[in-house]
């Protein structure tokens, strides 16, 4: 049975985003990224996207409970055959623990790609990103909460994910292109049937 899940891992800034779309285009399996559903939360005008515009202007991670919701649906709407790509998923362990235990009712194998990035190397994409994006979440004291959150609650996740054996380390520190490269060579033996 091939791999139909994979989950991208690792620190803000690491490529997370940009690898899902290239692995997403060799795939053609669907992106769901928390982070891109929780920003369109964040601008309704209700109790709800104030909460959460508030936690995210911070650099805080939004309840367990709200980001196993996001996912939950994305998992259960798919059908059999379909895959997905996941982006900012699992990082609190309690939910790496959702995330796992749901897949592990449905039947469906995943794998956890994680890319390792020195917090240097990250801290200058991001200043890159933040002059070209308008993130309010990549500067100054947004960051570091980022960043102690990271260290504080997704580590832990990974930790939990890497006991199971679920984890693919990839070296985030190459070009885009080289990473996406030995991501491919590292999924070779879980997409054939």
């Amino acid at each position: 049975m091939s791999t139909k899940v994979f989950l991208f891992m690792g620190r803000p800034g690491a490529g997370k985003g940009v690898q899902s779309e290239l692995l997403s285009k060799v795939l053609g399996y669907p992106i769901f990224s928390t982070g891109v559903r929780v920003r369109e939360f964040a601008a309704e005008p209700t109790l709800l996207g104030k909460k959460i515009k508030e936690v995210s202007e911070e650099g805080g991670l939004v309840p367990f409970w709200f980001a196993s919701y996001l996912f939950e649906e994305a998992l259960f709407r798919l059908k059999d055959e379909e895959g997905i790509i996941f982006e900012g998923v699992g990082r609190k362990e309690p939910e790496a623990r959702l995330f796992t235990e749901v897949n592990d009712w449905m039947g469906r194998d995943f794998k956890v790609i994680y890319l390792d990035t020195l917090e240097e190397t990250v801290i200058e994409r991001l200043k890159k990103r933040r002059a070209t994006s308008g993130r309010t979440d990549d500067e100054g004291h947004k960051l570091q909460n980022r960043f102690d959150h990271y260290n504080a609650e997704t580590v832990p996740a990974l930790y939990f994910f890497r006991s199971l054996g679920r984890v693919i380390d990839i070296n985030g520190e190459q070009t885009p292109q080289e990473v996406h490269a030995e991501i491919m060579e590292k999924l070779k033996p879980f997409l054939t049937q």
